[in-house]
């Protein structure tokens, strides 16, 4: 028997390998729904180190201080709700006002502003349904009012900074820099709920 070791079996080579092709055998369910597990594991990993955590939107890089804890919304003070009013949309926001000045609902605040030597930019801030008017950022600080993301009773939700620009930085506590926006850039906000006023 020519090809085959001295002592091998019929039918075998050396090595305890088949010299012909091994029959085909048919997939299990179980081995096809392990290839499937696998597949979306991996899809998940390619995903989550193209689209970092808290980013969305072509070119974003955002980053939160202290860690990655939740920053926290402010919550508009009653003295000063006469001023943080004219920073929203006036065009959809006068319930919001209305409810602000009657201690209904409160409303807060964040400030936008952009780092020293970046060119900024122009953006917009949507809160739950509610989407801010555009505001240039720039070296001096601006307060931005808006009802908070979600219910109020619930102490969570999120905002998107929406628009483009560079070196743009969003103050809450603990602040919150995008380095470079062009699109949508998420971030989760907490607050304590208390008495509206």
């Amino acid at each position: 028997m020519q090809g085959a070791a001295a002592g091998a079996p019929t039918g075998q080579a050396q090595g305890g390998k088949p010299d012909g092709p091994a029959p085909a055998k048919s997939p299990s369910a179980f081995g096809a729904l392990a290839i499937v597990v696998a597949g979306a594991a991996l899809t998940g990993a390619i995903v989550g180190a193209v689209v970092a955590p808290g980013s969305t939107g072509s070119g974003l890089q955002a980053s939160q201080a202290a860690g990655g804890s939740e920053p926290t919304l402010a919550k508009v003070a009653p003295s000063e709700i006469a001023n943080a009013i004219v920073t929203l949309d006036p065009a959809t926001s006068q319930q919001v006002a209305a409810d602000a000045k009657a201690c209904k609902a409160p409303i807060a605040w964040v400030t936008l502003t952009k780092q020293p030597g970046s060119a900024g930019g122009l953006v917009r801030i949507r809160s739950g349904a509610y989407l801010s008017p555009a505001f240039q950022a720039s070296d001096v600080p601006q307060r931005i009012a808006m009802p908070y993301p979600a219910p109020y009773e619930t102490g969570r939700g999120v905002l998107w900074v929406i628009g483009e620009g560079n070196g743009l930085e969003i103050d809450l506590y603990p602040g919150w820099t995008v380095a470079s926006l062009n699109g949508t850039a998420p971030i989760n906000v907490i607050w304590t709920p208390t008495d509206p006023c």
